[in-house]
């Protein structure tokens, strides 16, 4: 890891070859318990495994809800153009009442 470092206000953060900030983890081995050291979160795999196994798994699980949203919309749309068909059946039916109530009316006035 090369330990290129980046000075902001006294604090010091390392920046590995690779390009990906490092991160402060501190030891546990036997020889130097307690030491600070920087570490290339690219070095561990495991770390960086769990975390695209987690994005994949809710960008899956937001996939299901789009198909799902999708899915409803699709539905609405339907009911929408099935209310708007019954509503233009029903100013017909209307509009054809009106018009035998009129006829009717200068039926019966003409007698």
């Amino acid at each position: 890891m090369s330990q290129a470092s980046q000075t902001s206000n006294a604090k010091k953060s390392y920046v590995c070859h690779c390009g990906i900030l490092a991160m402060l983890r501190t030891s546990h081995t036997n020889t130097n318990p307690g030491r600070l050291f920087f570490n290339c979160a690219f070095e561990n795999k495991d770390l960086l495994l769990t975390l695209f196994k987690e994005a994949k798994e809710q960008r899956d699980h937001f996939k299901g809800l789009l198909k799902d949203t999708e899915i409803d919309r699709d539905q609405l749309k339907q009911r929408l153009i099935l209310a708007e068909e019954k509503e233009k059946g029903l100013k017909i039916i209307l509009y054809g009442l009106l018009l035998v109530v009129a006829f009717w009316k200068c039926l019966m006035g003409m007698q």
